[in-house]
């Protein structure tokens, strides 16, 4: 058994660094050229951050009575507060509303108000500013939507952003769609071809907030009137797939603890949504899991936790845990804006260095 560092063995040092979390690790770069190596191998960082899933994290996306944008992070398992991660966010994000997606440790971040996008990992407090992306964009336009996608490839371990514009071409006079992928080992973007979008190109897609990704795919609500569909996004292979839709509206796309994606008809008025959780099988077929009872003063829901019990929000903008079983709640003590939705998350730590744009 090979030793070193004052007699330590190898592989035992190795385990009890692994169980350390990203902020004490960050500290012990500085002890040897052997441990920094170490702590980027891309084999412990993929190890540490299989281990830190059991510790990770639930996050709360809201806008509080005093106006503040918050961020703020539970423990999973326990649901103890733990601390605001906008405190964290880069600079130039402060203060602002943003659209972001989140997937393994690292966050896409949206800036509305110049449509610049940041790579951020809150826990190694890293970021990098995406190149701008205009390659076929028209360079006059009235209006602009902005989707994005975001997640890891786990075929070449690639985090890759997609991003999708909707705009209004001032000179045509038409509306367009602008669709690019961005790859991390890169740092650059690859504009889609027309024959890579053309059967959705029609289709509108759902705000960020309601779509996730799962196993290297990621997953938007799109739709046109009143037809419904799913819109899928291979990571590995950079493919879209169209799937049916289990109901008839907006929904919510959620993972589930088993790697499953699910939709939850739990959007809306009471009255049009039916409370339904289907979940999605291979080759796009969908199963009912279960129908929750109708709970007048539950505006939505955001997904299971443990033991039957799932995060909802109140009419009045209370994030609150609700018990399938005893039917009794609990509440977070977060109350979101009037007029304001919270968005919950699960986030774990990564040591994933993305440098610095």
């Amino acid at each position: 058994m090979a030793k070193s560092n004052g007699g330590w063995p190898s592989d035992m040092l190795i385990e009890i660094l692994l169980k350390l979390p990203v902020k004490s690790i960050i500290r012990f770069k500085c002890v040897s050229k052997t441990w920094c190596f170490l702590f980027k191998n891309p084999s412990f960082v993929s190890q540490h951050f299989n281990l830190s899933k059991k510790n990770n994290y639930l996050l709360v996306d809201y806008v509080n009575n005093e106006h503040k944008y918050v961020m703020h992070l539970f423990a999973y398992q326990t649901l103890v507060s733990c601390r605001d991660l906008r405190q964290n966010l880069p600079t130039h994000f402060a203060d602002r509303y943003l659209s972001f997606c989140v997937d393994n440790g690292l966050f896409c971040l949206l800036n509305p108000n110049d449509s610049g996008i940041t790579l951020w990992n809150p826990a190694t407090r890293e970021s990098r500013i995406l190149p701008e992306c205009n390659q076929n964009f028209p360079p006059e336009i009235l209006s602009c939507l902005h989707t994005l996608g975001f997640g890891l490839d786990p075929l070449s371990n690639d985090y890759k952003v997609i991003y999708i514009r909707t705009f209004f071409d001032r000179e045509s006079k038409r509306r367009g769609r602008h669709h690019a992928i961005y790859r991390i080992s890169t740092d650059s973007w690859r504009v889609l071809e027309e024959e890579d979008v053309h059967f959705f190109r029609d289709l509108h897609v759902s705000p960020n907030f309601n779509n996730t990704c799962v196993n290297g795919v990621y997953y938007w609500q799109v739709y046109k009137l009143f037809d419904y569909k799913v819109l899928a996004f291979h990571l590995g292979t950079e493919v879209f797939q169209l799937i049916e839709s289990p109901i008839s509206g907006h929904g919510k796309l959620l993972p589930l603890h088993d790697g499953r994606i699910s939709m939850w008809d739990t959007e809306g008025f009471q009255r049009e949504r039916s409370n339904e959780i289907w979940v999605l099988y291979d080759e796009g077929n969908w199963t009912k899991l279960l129908k929750i009872e109708p709970l007048l003063e539950v505006d939505r829901m955001f997904g299971f936790w443990k033991n039957g019990k799932v995060f909802v929000e109140s009419e009045s903008g209370e994030l609150l845990l609700y018990d399938l079983h005893t039917k009794e709640f609990t509440d977070f003590g977060i109350k979101a804006s009037e007029d304001m939705d919270l968005e919950v998350y699960t986030y774990e730590e990564t040591l994933v260095d993305i440098g610095r744009g």
